[in-house]
């Protein structure tokens, strides 16, 4: 195996950092310098829905699928969307703050209605 090419105007690889598809880089864990500059992320429960949500949404054809750019409809992908949020919702029952059991709800609802209304246009109904 050869060396790696670096890819059209990106950066040089110095073995510390990996360019990612979508934009950005992954550190690697020894970069302790370049770490310390940035102040870490907040993360919330929102952070942890929301990519069940997309995806749910991707695949009922509601927004275009991050892949192909396309709106395509893949009722068993978003019915496993749909299955991660419920599980995700029984787990954490009884430990979410208003907000984000509202949150969690709403993003089922959305989901659920819009994935009815893809089966039945898919049964031709």
């Amino acid at each position: 195996m050869g060396e790696r090419t670096p890819e059209p105007n990106g950066p040089e690889p110095d073995g510390k950092e990996i360019p990612l598809a979508g934009g950005g880089v992954l550190r690697k864990a020894g970069d302790a310098a370049a770490a310390a500059d940035e102040p870490p992320l907040p993360v919330g429960f929102a952070d942890l829905v929301r990519p069940f949500w997309l995806m749910g949404l991707a695949s009922l054809g509601v927004v275009p699928d991050p892949e192909s750019g396309e709106a395509v409809v893949d009722l068993p992908r978003a019915r496993a969307a749909i299955e991660t949020l419920e599980l995700l919702r029984e787990k954490t029952r009884g430990h979410l703050d208003e907000q984000e059991s509202r949150m969690l709800e709403q993003s089922l609802y959305e989901l659920k209605m819009q994935f009815v209304g893809a089966r039945d246009r898919a049964r031709g109904e």
